[in-house]
């Protein structure tokens, strides 16, 4: 690095700059270079974090404006400008421009004579530090090309906290995700159990079962492989120590409910929208002093959503 700020502080430093980029979308990375001089050949460099891996970069009509570095203030919004960006990305199948949006752009720079193939090429690579970028939104659009406005990762007027898409109108995680396999936020109990105190210093179980519309399921049997259902029966199934609803989707006779089933969907099902999940978390029973009560129609407000999945809910951790 030491060698490469020296050399473009001279007035000459005998190799031409050259620029890289690196677009991820959907799973890959595309590799491209907007050319040298004339010459609209492809070149290669190492890579960033295995130099042992040689990329191929393209030549493709590619421009990134508007950088600026500043020490104080708002940091600047560059611009990407891509022409023919459908055939850049038509391998994708149908791709759109918006597709772009959200994705990580990064830019890398060197000498011509540091690409892999030349006289200064090394391991690791000499370049001069990254630059990435996230393409924040469309900022014009032509018959020839499309300019999107970026941002810096750190630019905090761009950046989704935490870190996801929040949608007001439905949750974003995985039903009982955190419960199962320790995925996502959802951490309402695997076996749909609701604790509430029953007004004698004690505690009663309740079963809070919901459809996907949030309406309550009371009618359930304990599933039997000697029994016969018939479609929309409800089961209870036990398996592994995890106890939950199953629904049939056909008649049937001794096949067990399990995911992979074609007599059985879960029956316990989040309508994935906030009354979804106050029909859980704020489960108020009709009758505390009894177990496996109905829930009353007034949910418990005094319980808070324990996790992040809707504005205004506490931070999951």
């Amino acid at each position: 690095m030491s060698e490469l700020i020296q050399l473009v502080q001279k007035q000459d430093p005998g190799s031409e700059l050259v620029e890289l980029f690196e677009v991820e979308i959907d799973g890959s990375t595309i590799y491209i270079h907007p050319g040298l001089n004339d010459n609209l050949t492809s070149i290669q460099f190492r890579d960033r974090t295995t130099p042992a891996t040689i990329r191929e970069y393209a030549a493709f009509p590619i421009e990134m404006g508007g950088v600026d570095f500043s020490s104080d203030g708002a940091q600047n919004r560059p611009t990407l400008t891509i022409a023919n960006v459908f055939n850049l990305f038509a391998e994708i199948g149908d791709f759109y421009a918006e597709d772009l949006i959200g994705k990580r752009v990064t830019k890398r720079q060197t000498l011509k004579k540091y690409l892999y193939g030349e006289v200064g090429d090394a391991n690791p690579p000499v370049e001069f530090p990254i630059k990435k970028y996230i393409i924040d939104r469309i900022s014009s659009e032509n018959n020839i090309s499309i300019t999107f406005e970026l941002s810096a990762p750190f630019d905090l007027s761009g950046i989704e906290l935490p870190n996801r898409t929040v949608v007001g109108k439905y949750c974003s995680w995985v039903y009982q995700g955190h419960q199962t396999s320790s995925i996502g936020g959802c951490i309402w109990s695997k076996n749909s159990v609701v604790q509430y105190a029953n007004g004698s210093n004690g505690v009663n179980s309740h079963k809070a079962y919901f459809d996907i519309e949030d309406n309550f399921i009371s009618a359930y049997a304990t599933y039997s492989a000697s029994s016969s259902y018939v479609q929309d029966d409800y089961v209870e199934y036990t398996s592994d120590g995890q106890t939950t609803l199953w629904k049939a989707t056909r008649n049937t006779t001794g096949n067990t409910p399990s995911s992979n089933s074609v007599y059985w969907v879960r029956g316990d099902v989040c309508g994935k929208k906030l009354s979804s999940c106050k029909c859980r978390f704020q489960f108020k029973p009709t009758n505390p002093a009894v177990s496996n009560s109905t829930p009353a129609t007034e949910k418990d407000s005094n319980k808070v959503l324990p996790f992040g999945a809707f504005p205004g809910s506490m931070k999951f951790r």
